[in-house]
């Protein structure tokens, strides 16, 4: 990779069943699946306009086919290796930080509208901590930054619990590192978090700013169609 900044986003390869699984009830699994793909075209098309930003997207599943037909060109696609989180996640960051001089950065793809400026600077508050964490509503995170590789910051974590976040600042405190924390924001992964996707979304097309129109198209089919909205 030319670009010493990276970043990484975790997706599952789009589904039926295996995918957006909380949203269902209400979704189908077919509309829940469908939902997610949106999610993965919008984010795509928008992290593509960073700059001098080399990205690779670490899937979970059989074949990226699915994932090869919309990804921009310059994107990476590479399998998740390990067994939990916390491995997949390290041995993400190993694949990422492949000089001295590189800082990685990575993103999962729950939250499509995760503002391009959280990544931008995370970026820039690397070059003076050891970590950077995005914070999500429900206690873990949407985003982590290295410099270099830190096990002990992914190692005997709780993941999927509203304790992921106080457990990785805790092994932070223990290590004597520094870290530095951005805006909240939120993963959209049950009913409640949808509402408020819906909400965030027409914000953005009264503002005529960094529309998510495939989200937007399929969240007006789930509204139209579902007589239980969230």
């Amino acid at each position: 990779m030319s670009s010493f900044r990276k970043l990484g986003i975790f997706v599952r390869i789009p589904e039926p069943g295996r995918v957006k699984t909380r949203l269902v009830p209400p979704l189908s699994a077919e509309g829940a699946c469908d939902l997610y793909d949106a999610f993965l075209r919008d984010l795509f098309a928008r992290v593509d306009k960073l700059k001098k930003v080399a990205v690779t997207v670490f899937y979970s599943g059989d074949t990226p086919d699915a994932l090869r037909a919309f990804a921009p060109k310059r994107f990476r696609l590479e399998a998740q290796k390990g067994q939990g989180l916390g491995e997949r996640l390290h041995n993400a960051f190993g694949h990422l930080l492949d000089s001295d001089r590189s800082m990685a950065v990575v993103i999962g793809s729950d939250s499509p509208d995760l503002p391009l400026t959280f990544i931008k600077r995370a970026f820039l508050k690397l070059k003076h901590k050891d970590i950077v964490l995005g914070p999500t509503s429900d206690g873990g995170y949407y985003l982590i930054g290295l410099k270099k590789l830190l096990p002990a910051v992914l190692e005997n974590i709780t993941w999927g619990t509203a304790s992921v976040l106080e457990e990785t600042l805790e092994r932070v405190r223990e290590h004597s590192l520094s870290c530095s924390l951005l805006p909240l924001w939120y993963d959209v992964d049950d009913v409640h978090s949808l509402a408020l996707l819906r909400t965030m979304l027409l914000g953005r097309r009264i503002e005529r700013s960094d529309r998510l129109w495939r989200t937007e198209r399929i969240m007006e089919e789930i509204f139209l169609h579902d007589t239980t909205n969230p």
